[in-house]
């Protein structure tokens, strides 16, 4: 892989994309819920996923890295892939699409936090700024959520399990940062072991508890969104890898917005209707974003 530089094309596209898939793929798990569970939503997104992500770091080489590098990869992947993209179905599922990803948007700031606290990394007061527009943001996106409740569940849950998803991705950078950053292992294999990891837990887990999914038109919208965010996984890392931290975050960084947009397409069954407060929630947490990464 290419070491951190100056931004390139490259980078600069992969992560612009990897914005634009996420995205796609929050508005598509909302689709997917107005029939299938938080639950069978993540069982999907890693048995679509996980061979992808190996298929792509096969092509790439499979150069594998060294077992405590590869065992922080693990953590981060049980972090990230059972519990932050859980909680972040649910706030899908209650609370809408565009809320749940801009109640999610405040991973950067907490990975700040996080770094400050556990690798005693400076919190300047630009960042501080950055986390209290997060708050702001979040707050003008939950007063109304996008979406209806789905299955029963509660708003307001909804918006406090995006905001717990952004804790448990940024532990998740916070381990791959502990393991040596994007330059000391290939990103493709990272990744590939991380979706790996979460497998023994979620498919013994849905199996226990969720019935046999039906294949019909909202399994297909999820498939199509798992294979949205496996991609926007790969862009992720090949931009990390590719140039400067701070370039890569803030071009993903506009996720929420397309959600936003994306949110506009759903079917009505999804029951989402985001409007012009959700938009300005989203600009918002690009703000957000901004302000923390860029010193």
């Amino acid at each position: 892989m290419c070491k951190v530089g100056n931004p390139s094309l490259l980078g600069l596209s992969a992560a612009a994309l990897a914005g634009i898939f996420f995205g796609l793929s929050d508005a598509l798990v909302r689709a997917a819920s107005a029939r299938l569970t938080p639950l069978q939503n993540l069982f999907i997104s890693l048995v679509v996923g996980t061979p992808l992500l190996w298929a792509a770091a096969v092509y790439d080489g499979l150069a594998f890295p060294p077992f405590k590098v590869a065992m922080l990869w693990v953590l981060a992947g049980l972090a990230n892939f059972v519990l932050g993209r859980l909680l972040f179905y649910t706030s899908i599922t209650y609370a809408g699409a565009s809320t749940a990803a801009v109640a999610a948007s405040p991973t950067s700031a907490f990975s700040a936090l996080l770094a400050w606290a556990f690798l005693g990394e400076e919190i300047t007061l630009r960042q501080l700024v950055g986390l209290f527009i997060f708050v702001i943001a979040v707050y003008i996106a939950s007063v109304k959520p996008s979406g209806e409740a789905l299955h029963g569940g509660k708003s307001v849950i909804g918006v406090l399990s995006g905001v717990a998803a952004a804790l448990a991705f940024s532990a998740s950078t916070l381990l791959v940062r502990m393991a040596g950053g994007y330059e000391q292992a290939d990103p493709l294999v990272g990744v590939a072991i991380s979706y790996t990891s979460a497998l023994p837990i979620v498919v013994p887990l849905t199996l226990a508890k969720e019935k046999r999914v039906e294949i019909g038109r909202h399994t297909w919208y999820m498939v199509v969104a798992s294979a949205s965010v496996a991609l926007a996984q790969l862009l992720r890392y090949l931009a990390l890898a590719l140039m400067p931290v701070v370039y890569a975050v803030v071009l993903m960084g506009l996720f929420p917005f397309h959600t936003f947009l994306f949110a506009h397409m759903l079917p009505r069954e999804a029951r989402e209707k985001p409007q012009l407060r959700h938009g300005i929630a989203a600009a918002l947490a690009t703000l957000g974003v901004i302000l923390v990464n860029i010193s």
